[in-house]
């Protein structure tokens, strides 16, 4: 059976030491100019603030929600930061993100993968998210799997009677480049 080509970002699957699996607030700056969807990976900015990441960035974990005040005083929840949103007196929106270290998440490879390629690292494709759902459509990065430094490890696949090896499985995954890893090697890279 082929898998769903049906990309929707990350999402968290299991602590993997246990831990519960929680979001922490982070700051987007009123009117700024990138659509974040959740499931997207985000980075932290030297700003203070967070935006959508990209391959070759250090990721700061998974997006899930963000909540503001609109420019008309309206309190708004959205799944998703609308691009260039101002907010009421340029306020700061407030983003939901999955930020632990040690959560495993799911996300969809962009082409064929193998269980060969387990403990192997590869980068994030961000590609833009629905604006209709709010869902992110980020995948794992299939052509760039090896052991170079990248964003993510895969750990195996998902556990799923739909889900195999091949082209599009969802793989598990941990944030390799964390923005908050605390074993970083003299390089700059995150420690093993």
């Amino acid at each position: 059976m082929a898998n769903l080509d049906a990309p929707s970002g990350a999402r968290p699957l299991r602590h993997n030491s246990g831990g519960t699996i929680r979001t922490k607030e982070y700051k987007i700056a009123s009117g700024s100019s990138t659509n974040i969807f959740t499931g997207d990976f985000v980075k932290l900015l030297n700003t203070g603030y967070i935006d959508v990441a990209a391959a070759g960035n250090r990721l700061l974990g998974v997006f899930a929600g963000v909540k503001y005040t609109a420019s008309d005083g309206t309190p708004k929840f959205s799944k998703y930061w609308p691009a260039s949103t101002a907010t009421l007196g340029s306020e700061d929106a407030i983003a939901y993100v999955y930020d632990d270290p040690n959560i495993v998440f799911a996300i969809q490879g962009d082409g064929a993968d193998a269980f060969t390629q387990i403990g192997n690292l590869t980068d994030i494709v961000a590609t833009a998210g629905s604006t209709t759902t709010g869902q992110s459509k980020m995948e794992l990065d299939t052509s760039e799997i090896g052991t170079g430094t990248a964003n993510l490890r895969i750990l195996g696949l998902v556990d799923d009677p739909k889900n195999e090896w091949g082209t599009n499985a969802e793989q598990e995954v941990l944030i390799y480049e964390h923005e908050l890893n605390q074993h970083i090697d003299a390089d700059g890279t995150p420690g093993v």
